[in-house]
């Protein structure tokens, strides 16, 4: 199944037109690990499924800039590949006035190509035959949609005694209406 939603979400990125179709969003945070404190990058996916062929995807990317200066106290290795196996260490929370949602993830990631050499956390769920994981992502989501939010995502470390990545995104009423016209399709009516 991980291969399969990892197959998914490379289509819709590689889909003709996705840069242009407004399936994404990045909003800004930030984030610390022990004494490290930096700008990080939340990313908001929803894109349709366009026939048998092509899943969309539900999905929530946390990118971590320049993660090599972090790597003498965090281990990104185990949470590298669409297959990593590094565990259920992600703890994911949002609220806002008219709610909360809160879960518990096993993400994959991956080195970005962006000039600031990103390290990319990744929590998808496909919009076909993935409805579990993409009711419980929608519950984290929904709120971030409805007014001024918060979302922190804290990411477990593999390295005993090693710290977590603890980043935070404050969305303003403004970003809850973007993010209500990007997720309103992905999330349950």
């Amino acid at each position: 199944m991980r291969a399969f939603l990892w197959l998914a979400v490379l289509l819709a990125w590689a889909s003709p037109g996705f840069a242009e179709s407004s399936e994404s969003m990045t909003l800004g945070g930030q984030a610390r690990t022990g004494t490290d404190q930096r700008a990080v990058r939340f990313t908001f996916l929803c894109s349709a499924s366009r026939g048998p062929d092509i899943t969309g995807v539900l999905g929530l990317d946390l990118v971590v800039p320049a993660h090599d200066t972090l790597r003498a106290v965090f281990d990104f290795d185990p949470f590298e590949g669409p297959d990593a196996r590094a565990g259920r260490l992600t703890q994911l929370e949002s609220a806002a006035e008219a709610g909360s949602g809160a879960m518990r993830a096993m993400v994959s990631g991956s080195i970005g190509v962006d000039a600031d050499s990103p390290f990319i956390f990744s929590v998808n769920a496909a919009r076909r035959r993935d409805a579990a994981r993409l009711a419980e992502l929608s519950r984290l989501l929904a709120p971030l949609t409805t007014g001024a939010s918060h979302l922190i995502w804290t990411q477990g470390n593999t390295r005993a005694g090693g710290p977590a990545i603890t980043a935070r995104l404050e969305a303003s009423a403004e970003d809850a209406a973007r993010l209500r016209a990007l997720l309103g399709p992905c999330l349950p009516r």
